[in-house]
């Protein structure tokens, strides 16, 4: 990859299964948080190994602490399946 101002060859990287590990999920969680745009990647989609910028890590590590800040420490309601059989 050539260095340029956006990626620096010095830019710290992470993989999918670091950044799994990191927020404590599934590298496939992972590549949907990078399909939704909210993981930032240094090469184009498709190429391996996927590597992944540090700071969009950062970034949603931040957005999802706020994110739990603003709900005041309350549980979402979980979604749950109700089927009626009586019929």
């Amino acid at each position: 990859m050539i260095p340029t101002e956006q990626h620096p060859r010095d830019q710290k990287v992470l993989t999918v299964t670091e950044a799994a590990a990191i927020f404590g999920r599934s590298t496939s969680w992972v590549r949907d948080e990078i399909a939704g745009g909210r993981l930032k990647t240094l090469h184009p989609a498709g190429t391996r190994p996927l590597l992944l910028t540090e700071t969009s890590v950062q970034a949603l590590q931040r957005f999802i602490l706020e994110r739990s800040r603003a709900a005041g420490g309350k549980r979402l309601p979980m979604l749950r399946l109700v089927v009626d059989n009586t019929k």
